[in-house]
């Protein structure tokens, strides 16, 4: 049996070795985007010498149907759209003078930055950590792989802390007591990657996607606004799917087949573990504190938010400090010398330029909404970074001014690979944008989508299985999407689709195959800590262990959305699943 059984082990192992050696061979992410800009330089030019064209459209409301639900069309619109090369006099110009204009115009950066402020520094003096041994150490074993799969899936807002403290952590509890640690590892480790998407917390990654989406959204709607809490209802119940497949998994799949094997374990040494990683009395008592801080944070946000007249109830609109707001203008830029100049202090021109205002309205670049929409990444500052140095200061984890400001460097250092990442991201987009191949990528597929009706079920599908597939070929959730935004999103509008029901489906397909490619760097940290105990345990050994939750988590979340999507009901505050053009 052992003889027949080895081809296919064989066989098995040369074709994950061959998936490892591929993802390897791909260039890093920023290079990536740096290759994604040449091809973009090169096909501006092409396009523009071989003349190609495309006639833009909008999504229009033709009527109702019998149930009063609006039928939606796409009508073409204005003139066709050709591309911009960037390899003429212009384009070379524009693309050196608007470097840095690109990076900084980026919306996921302010985002990204100040969000991290707050939660890296909770996470540098200890308070997520200290949060996962609490709860992980306190479970009844009965309910131990449900809340370790739990506080997985929503430990993305606790950036490396879910991968470097909750699995060993779990694997340490089973052990302890008389379960397979392996099992433990597995639970925790399908939590943290294969839920990253899901949550009750908002993160980082939520600000950047949204930025990301909010511009893509703006290639067919000007207005259209799309806040970092776009997902979060869909996020929390995703948090529960996630735990209850992974919990079945776990107990019915994975550890009964470990449990078939058994290996050479000794309970004491999870024990040990188990004692190293519980929690000593000062950071029990100031665990408490923080999370009674927070809890007090958050209600003094919910009074400002829902009380009348405190300072964050309402409508309101962002302004300078000046009192005035940003509007974007269209204008038209001629030689020096053209007549008819635009009236003073309404657009701003250095010579040798005259600008003349174009026909048209100007458009809010921030847009009015309710006040809490403008302030939650500070409020998630606020209520990460206070109860984050309150429980540094009680342990000892921050003892000084010096060390609080460590703590606020330390989620910026976790950043750093993001931002240059943004960097070469940002001359793609803009460029992609410049050239008008964005538009007439989305118009052309938009198009296709509204004369083929597919059904949008199918659709979502689909889009979940292609970013399935792109995640054996992109890594990082950032990257994958700033490639797909721009394409999808308005595709999916020009057949009545929201934004966020785009970046809804995007989060699953991004998040159920982490746990199993390998171009998620942390495969490797969860491999070391696999071989303590099973010391043969290879890279195949690790993926065939997590496959069964890469399975039962894309079946069981991807129909959660379909039937969130037949329910109608919101992904998030404001954010609805389909999208009507202005009447």
């Amino acid at each position: 049996m052992l003889d027949s059984e080895t081809p296919i082990a064989a066989r098995r192992r040369n074709a994950l070795d061959w998936i490892e050696w591929a993802g390897n061979k791909l260039p890093e992410p920023a290079i990536l985007f740096a290759y994604l800009a040449g091809i973009v330089i090169l096909l501006s030019a092409l396009g523009s010498w071989l003349g190609w064209s495309v006639q833009p459209v909008q999504p229009v409301v033709l009527g109702t149907d019998a149930a009063g639900e609006p039928i939606l069309g796409a009508q073409a619109v204005g003139s066709p759209i050709e591309p911009r090369s960037l390899l003429n006099g212009d384009g070379v110009y524009w693309m050196l003078s608007s470097m840095l204009r690109n990076f900084v115009g980026l919306p996921s950066v302010p985002l990204i930055f100040t969000a991290m402020l707050g939660i890296g520094l909770a996470e540098k003096f200890g308070l997520f950590g200290a949060l996962m041994r609490a709860l992980a150490t306190v479970t009844p074993p009965r309910l131990l792989t449900p809340v370790v799969v739990f506080i997985g899936a929503n430990a993305s807002v606790a950036s490396d802390a879910g991968y470097i403290i909750l699995p060993p952590l779990a694997a340490a509890l089973y052990l302890a007591m008389g379960r397979h640690p392996i099992a433990g590892l597995a639970a925790a480790f399908a939590g943290v990657a294969g839920g990253f998407g899901a949550g009750f917390f908002p993160n980082g990654s939520d600000g950047a996607i949204a930025g990301f989406a909010q511009d893509a959204a703006r290639i067919i709607d000007p207005a259209y606004n799309v806040t970092i809490l776009h997902n979060y209802y869909f996020k929390a119940t995703s948090a529960i799917v996630v735990t209850l497949a992974g919990w079945y998994v776990t107990d019915r799949i994975v550890e009964p087949r470990l449990n078939a094997n058994p290996d050479s374990l000794d309970r004491a040494v999870g024990e040990a573990q188990l004692e190293a990683l519980s929690l000593k009395p000062e950071e029990r008592s100031a665990l408490r504190t923080a999370l009674w801080l927070a809890l007090a944070l958050i209600g003094l946000a919910a009074a400002l938010i829902y009380v009348p007249g405190m300072p964050l109830h309402g409508p309101g609109q962002q302004t300078l400090a000046s009192g005035r707001v940003l509007v974007q203008e269209s204008v038209l830029i001629a030689p020096a010398g053209t007549p008819a100049p635009a009236e003073a202090g309404d657009v701003y021109a250095r010579t040798p330029l005259s600008v003349v205002e174009a026909p048209g309205n100007g458009r809010l670049l921030e847009s009015p909404g309710p006040r809490w929409s403008h302030v939650i990444v500070p409020l998630i500052f606020l209520v990460f970074a206070i109860p984050g140095a309150v429980y540094g200061r009680l342990v000892g984890t921050c003892r000084s001014q010096k060390d609080l400001v460590d703590g606020l460097y330390s989620g910026i250092r976790s950043i750093v690979p993001v931002l240059v990442i943004a960097f070469f991201m940002a001359q793609f987009v803009n460029y992609f944008s410049y050239t008008n191949l964005d538009r007439m990528l989305a118009y052309s597929g938009g198009s296709l989508l509204v004369e083929a009706q597919v059904p949008i079920v199918l659709l979502i599908v689909l889009f979940v299985l292609l970013v399935i597939f792109g995640d054996f070929a992109i890594s990082g959730m950032l990257s994958k999407f700033g490639v797909l935004a721009p394409i999808f999103i308005p595709m999916f509008m020009l057949v009545g689709k929201s934004p966020e029901l785009t970046t809804a489906a995007y989060r699953i397909g991004d998040s159920v195959v982490n746990i199993v490619t390998p171009l998620n760097s942390y495969l490797l940290i969860i491999l070391a800590m696999l071989q303590k105990y099973r010391r043969e345990a290879g890279l195949g050994t690790l993926i065939a262990l997590m496959l069964p939750y890469t399975f039962f988590l894309t079946i069981a979340w991807t129909a959660t959305l379909v039937i969130w999507y037949l329910s109608g009901a919101n992904l998030g505050p404001g954010a609805p699943l389909e999208y009507l053009p202005p009447r």
